[in-house]
């Protein structure tokens, strides 16, 4: 299975994918090995997230209560 960002957690300069936490707004670094439905937590506020897939393939995180 790949991963959320089809198997490179690296942009072309070498730096991390970071996707926004929607309590805090702090960037999550992604390690690019998540999958969709796999829940992280926000170094910040500590708030349990899910990583979730629009239709348009945007990939985001929302709050996982």
């Amino acid at each position: 299975m790949i991963g959320v960002y089809g198997g490179y957690g690296m942009t072309a300069k070498g730096s991390p994918q970071y996707l926004t936490c929607p309590m805090c707004d702090v960037e999550v670094p992604m390690a690019g090995d998540e999958k969709v439905g796999e829940q992280v937590f926000c170094p910040y506020c500590q708030c349990p997230l899910s990583i979730r897939k629009s239709k348009n393939d945007e990939v985001y995180l929302e709050e996982d209560f």
